[in-house]
């Protein structure tokens, strides 16, 4: 309604203000199309070109602003009917999208540059980016195979030798991809140049596109010549590295580590990671160092060498500190804490854990501000589309308005560019508020979920702690082993809305176990699930089940005088998988007579979580899962039934 009165009224002023101009022979043009001729022209000093080399300089610092010059570069582009500029535009955006690893969106904006440089301009640079960056997403996204096609494409025998070596890398990087080496390898020993030709840049990836290949063909010592052939090419000039030629390093050396684990030649590899070590200190990479030292920590312990290994993952924890990021502080904290365990170092081994928590949580932090941020970015990004119209649509207006001689031509033409204009302005509203709601609803799922795996640590923690207070020293030690598993668990699927049902069931059987460490006088547990099920197709919401468990134990089982019974049975019935947590504790009505008044308050909030989080998967993914909690006859237990779509969307990519 307000819409309709802003419009009636919006109109009547434009109506008055075309009649009050009637006698002008020249129709006003717009100011925007104003504004887009001032620039093309030069008049307020920039250019397409310009805008452009802005925003490149912007786009790791601050890619709203890159995306804002994006956006005049496209329309300058388009008001001066410059199809490389615009081109040029779609490239930056297909650039900006792949930093944030929005892998669809840049394929979609390479390939928009693709087709209006295909006809006329097939023998420009910009040509050439644009099939690197069509075939970098398709990498991105595992279509290898179109990866392949589009590079070989590009293998233009007219290029220059530099050009002509890229792009038999990204061939070679294509095979390597679709697991045949040998053709890898081929296209790698291809590769020819002239010493004029010579380019550091492209001798380094060579050496570690060797390694690569050379150590999936299980050629080891070939493989450590590349690598320390790309070592020493940095080492000559270290000022001119780029962050991207010390990934391609450290994607050589995990190839060759990996491969050196594998086959369990754990001096070599102690070897290698130590020369890696050397390096990324020498580059000044504090988190490349973290993880070697974590691995290195790792193969010491392999070959026996505990007290060197304790010392590699303390120095690694301790680098870990200094840095500003949660995920490497998360596996150096949990590695120590993995093996103090192993050496029955408790107490240490709690500490690292509680950083280990700390890390976890900051991550999830820094996880939701980064998806907001994305999510502004994609939204400015889906704008850029509609104004780029709107700009062509000023163009041809502003060509209208030229030739308008009459009063009434100019009412009826104004009058129309409001209504568009309107229409443009209320749709953008529309879809802003559509990828806003999405947007909170993805907020509030990681946030419910990153509530309850704190939860899950403190009742774990607090488990060990009661242990180490009765001295059972033997019990503790087993039972920190299997929490340190159980955390590895959680913290891999913690960054998942969905997960496989046979992991599901790994946390679940874990969670059980522990709690039957402290419990095992007051309950028995067993978990069923129908051979006729593939746990590998089925997919769930992680932690989804253990909240029912957890329930049934602590405010049902403990509070008997006899041994109790949990069991969990998972079956499918049509199309849904219908989980089973049924126990013959003491029942809902007698727990709650038996709870405090913060107990109360905290179970209430965990269930409402739940239901929350379920709610939210319900609406983003159109899925119907469902809860019903049964009290059973006279107090005897209490049964949770969970009802999980199978044919969903939530699992129709299992």
């Amino acid at each position: 309604m307000k819409i309709a009165v802003f419009l009636v009224t919006l109109l009547s002023l434009s109506l008055v203000y075309c009649l009050a101009q009637g006698q002008n022979k020249k129709a006003e043009v717009p100011s925007k199309v104003k504004e887009r001729k001032l620039y093309s022209s030069g008049k307020l000093g920039y250019s397409a070109a310009d805008l452009l080399d802005e925003a490149v300089t912007l786009r790791q610092t601050d890619p709203q602003q890159a995306l804002d010059k994006v956006e005049e570069a496209l329309a300058i582009s388009i008001t001066r009917s410059d199809v490389v500029g615009e081109a040029k535009s779609y490239l930056l955006l297909g650039d900006i999208n792949m930093q944030i690893e929005e892998w669809k969106l840049a394929l979609d904006n390479y390939t928009t540059a693709y087709d209006k440089l295909k006809d006329k301009y097939s023998r420009s640079i910009e040509f050439q980016r644009a099939i690197k960056g069509i075939g970098d997403a398709n990498l991105k996204l595992g279509n290898f195979q179109q990866a392949l096609d589009v590079f070989k494409q590009g293998l233009d025998p007219k290029a220059s030798a530099r050009l002509r070596a890229e792009r038999q890398l990204d061939i070679s990087e294509a095979y390597y991809q679709l697991q045949d080496y040998r053709q890898a390898m081929q296209v790698l020993e291809e590769i020819k140049y002239t010493d004029k030709d010579r380019d550091p840049g492209i001798e380094l990836r060579l050496d570690n596109q060797k390694a690569k290949v050379f150590a999936q063909l299980n050629d080891i010592g070939r493989a450590r010549e590349s690598y320390e052939s790309s070592q020493r090419i940095i080492n000559a000039a270290p000022s001119s590295v780029s962050p991207k030629d010390l990934e391609t390093v450290e994607a050589a050396k995990e190839e060759i580590s990996t491969t050196l684990q594998q086959q369990k030649r754990y001096d070599e590899q102690i070897d290698l990671l130590s020369n890696s070590i050397a390096f990324n200190t020498l580059m000044n990479n504090p988190g490349n160092v973290t993880e070697d030292k974590v691995e290195l920590g790792k193969a010491l312990a392999a070959i026996g060498e505990s007290g060197a290994a304790i010392r590699e993952l303390e120095e690694a924890a301790s680098i870990a500190d200094t840095i500003d990021d949660p995920r490497k502080q998360a596996t150096a904290f949990l590695s120590l804490a993995e093996l103090y365990d192993q050496h029955g170092n408790s107490s240490r081994a709690l500490r690292s854990y509680k950083k280990y928590s700390n890390a976890v949580r900051k991550s999830e932090e820094i996880s939701a501000t980064k998806l907001m941020e994305k999510s502004e970015l994609l939204t400015r990004q889906r704008n850029i589309e509609e104004v780029a119209k709107y700009v062509s649509l000023a163009k041809q207006d502003e060509q209208i308005a030229q030739a308008m001689v009459s009063r009434q031509r100019l009412v009826i033409y104004g009058l129309m560019l409001i209504i568009g204009m309107t229409a443009i302005t209320s749709y953008f509203i529309y879809k802003n508020a559509q990828a806003s709601k999405k947007a909170n609803q993805l907020l509030a799922l990681k946030s419910l979920r990153s509530q309850m795996n704190p939860h899950f640590i403190f009742n774990a923690l607090n488990s060990m702690n009661h242990f180490v207070s009765l001295n059972d020293e033997r019990t503790a030690n087993k039972f920190l082993s299997e929490f340190s598993r159980l955390m590895r668990l959680v913290l891999e699927n913690s960054q998942e809305d969905f997960i496989p049902l046979f992991k599901e069931e790994e946390i679940i059987s874990l969670y059980l176990k522990l709690e039957h460490y402290r419990f095992r006088d007051k309950f028995d547990y067993s978990i069923s699930i129908d051979e006729e099920i593939n746990k590998e197709v089925i997919h769930v919401p992680p932690m989804l089940i253990q909240p029912y468990i957890e329930n049934a134990v602590w405010h049902g089982l403990r509070y008997r005088d006899t041994k109790g019974f949990v069991s969990v049975e998972i079956h499918q019935h049509g199309q849904e998988v219908i989980v089973t947590v049924t126990d013959n504790g003491i029942g809902r009505k007698r727990s709650a007579e038996l709870k405090t008044e913060n107990q109360k308050k905290h179970n209430s909030t965990g269930l409402k979580n739940i239901r929350e989080r379920l709610n939210i998967i319900n609406r983003i993914y159109r899925a119907d899962y469902k809860v019903f909690i049964e009290d059973l006859p006279e107090g005897q237990g209490t049964r949770v039934k969970l009802h999980l779509p199978v044919n969903k969307k939530t699992n129709a990519y299992a």
